[in-house]
């Protein structure tokens, strides 16, 4: 049985790092629509997963940059007796704030519909960690969370073998849907031998920067979290030799040696690190990692510090959310702060002493018990003590209403916000809203999170979400702030991929590299372009 995998929707243009870039530039160098060079992670996952049990699937990666025609005649070449369905892989809701991007949205979902209105035998499946990450696109089942086991049963379902599948129907925006909820019906954790195998059909390069797993699920659950799986105990590693083996066969095949990593937390445990740099340790070749830190526990466990080393772990990212104890307290992460802010001084010593360190440095405007003053005397340490890292400073966001119900596990702040005697839901009048107060340059992301279905407007004693978004204007149109950025360690694949730029690059700040802009998209699209041609045997 064959299937094809559409993937592509791994970034938006609308994250901190891109906004603030874009925005740089001059209207000349802005792109109208700039395509992800990333590859789909969840794609080549489930297609790996597939074959493993005697599907022949076949994964098309930038798939939002293919015109309706190539699309066409990519699908009269492919589509055979034997095809059965077609996925779709995304990480994120379609679009984000720009009406460039959202009218690039409304060309790509009515390109699949009218590729879904040409193979009426065959089943289009949404995959996401959210279903709402697919819910734009006209397809016939939408499958949330870990899916290796749950879309096994749904292809069961479809071929009309028996099967354990579970179907729910449930009305979002309007029509009723067809979900798949795995999380609930079909855990896929730990997943061991989560391993992805690229094909020599998916045209690789020895300058991207593909996903890898190093363990599933996250021990902890903060407040503010809604990733699928919080809270898990015991080991949820990868399998020390089902790395080795990935990483062997991506280094043989392709020349690939630089990775983001997809895990909640990378360093829940010394055990799991040990287990890691082991097997990079034994590898002929050097290994480069970018993932996500967890701070406090970096800072109170320095004898992982050589493991980390030893990983190629040296580009970090912190989410340090706030260094107002109370606030961080409240949302679950209480290390002192200035035990925190000691601790982060001698990880950057120690690993700039080693030869590398870069870390984005994340931080939520507006949780509870944070004030507009707290927040700033936070931000001003980090841009003080840790210049030319990478910086993230967002407002909080409370789901609501259906964007809330159609997650997969809604954070604790989206399921009791309004129970917690802690937030109270205020209209724009309440708030005091007024766009005009907003910079020019910042005016169209902050109109639409303040006005989004199913992002709330929320307020607690020290701030409300619209003073949150004028703090993140201020920050974010600080012309000195934005010399001393770098780029973020979740985004090299922008700077690498094409050679514009090499590893040790990341290194520096803006100030000595060129931002995403023109010259960097353009040899994506480049880039995409060939692996099209490819794709269709030009």
């Amino acid at each position: 049985m064959h299937g094809i995998i559409l993937g592509g929707i791994l970034e938006r243009e609308d994250t901190s790092e891109t906004r603030n870039q874009i925005s740089s530039q001059d209207e000349a160098d802005k792109p109208a629509f700039w395509p992800s060079i990333k590859r789909t992670a969840g794609g080549h996952r489930i297609a790996t997963w597939l074959r493993e049990h005697d599907y022949d699937v076949e994964v098309i990666d930038f798939w939002p940059a293919w015109t309706r025609d190539e699309l066409v005649e990519l699908f009269e070449q492919r589509v055979t007796d034997e095809t059965i369905f077609v996925g779709l892989s995304a990480m994120f809701p379609l679009g984000g704030a720009g009406k460039k991007n959202q009218d690039k949205v409304t060309e790509i979902v009515t390109n699949l519909a009218h590729i879904k209105s040409l193979y009426p035998q065959l089943t289009f499946i949404g995959g996401s960690q959210n279903i709402s990450a697919t819910l734009a696109y006209p397809l016939d089942y939408y499958v949330g969370g870990f899916a290796e086991y749950g879309i096994l049963e749904l292809l069961k379902y479809i071929k009309g073998e028996p099967n354990d599948i579970k179907i729910h129907r449930e009305t979002f925006w309007g029509a009723e849907r067809n979900i798949v909820q795995c999380r609930k019906d079909y855990p896929a954790w730990p997943m061991p031998q989560a391993c992805i195998k690229y094909q020599d059909r998916d045209y690789m390069r020895s300058d991207e920067i593909p996903t890898i797993e190093l363990g599933r699920g996250c021990i902890f659950s903060c407040k503010f979290c809604s990733f699928t799986v919080l809270g898990v105990k015991g080991d949820h590693s990868r399998c020390g030799d089902s790395l080795r083996e990935e990483l062997l066969d991506n280094y043989e095949r392709w020349g690939i040696r630089t990775y983001t990593i997809s895990d909640e937390t990378i360093n829940d445990s010394p055990e799991k690190l040990k287990k890691i740099a082991d097997v990079i340790r034994s590898l002929p070749f050097k290994v480069h990692l970018a993932g996500y830190i967890r701070a406090d526990l970096l800072v109170a466990n320095p004898e992982t510090w050589q493991d980390i080393w030893d990983m190629g772990l040296w580009s970090q990212f912190y989410g340090l959310e706030s260094f107002n104890h109370k606030a961080a307290k409240y949302v679950g992460k209480g290390m002192k702060p200035e035990r925190l802010k000691e601790g982060l001084l001698k990880v950057k010593d120690w690993f700039e002493a080693k030869g590398a360190f870069r870390c984005t440095i994340s931080m939520i405007v507006g949780l509870p018990y944070e004030t507009r003053e707290t927040f700033i005397d936070g931000k001003n340490w980090v841009m003080e003590n840790m210049p030319g890292q990478s910086y993230s400073y967002a407002p909080l966001m409370v789901a609501d209403g259906e964007m809330n119900a159609m997650a997969t596990n809604p954070s604790e702040f989206d399921r009791t916000a309004w129970t917690s005697g802690i937030f109270i839901k205020r209209t724009h009048e309440e708030l005091g809203y007024d766009i005009n107060e907003i910079p020019d340059k910042h005016k169209e992301i902050v109109e639409f999170y303040m006005n989004a279905n199913g992002v709330a407007n929320w307020e607690h004693e020290t701030m409300n979400v619209w003073e949150a978004w004028k703090l993140f204007s201020d920050i974010a149109s600080d012309p000195v702030e934005m010399n001393q950025l770098a780029p973020g360690i979740f985004y090299y694949h922008r700077y690498l991929t094409g050679g514009h730029y090499t590893l040790e690059d990341m290194k520096k700040t803006f100030n000595e590299i060129e931002p995403l802009g023109a010259r960097l998209i353009n040899t994506h699209i480049e880039i995409i372009e060939e692996y099209k041609r490819k794709k269709l045997g030009k």
